[in-house]
């Protein structure tokens, strides 16, 4: 069964709140950009992949129960990915 794809209000309560932490320290609020999570079809795990986007630019983090994608979505603002 294939897992419907989510938008940014439907991500887990703390992912949701670090994101807007994230955004915030950088001077962005989360409507600036287009958050999609869902499985990703191409990896044989089916492990969830959340998919950001901004104007042309777009760049997607594997999720897991850590969070790391919240960091790494953050190492790209301050390199500038999303500017």
């Amino acid at each position: 069964m294939e897992r419907a794809l989510e938008r940014y209000t439907d991500l887990p309560i703390g992912a949701r709140a670090a994101f807007e932490l994230v955004c915030a320290r950088h001077g962005f609020a989360p409507a600036h950009f287009e958050v999609i999570a869902g499985a990703d079809p191409d990896d044989a795990a089916h492990r969830p992949l959340v998919t950001i986007r901004r104007g042309g630019w777009a760049q997607s983090y594997f999720a897991d129960e850590a969070g790391h994608w919240v960091r790494q979505f953050e190492t790209d603002l301050n390199c500038r990915f999303f500017k």
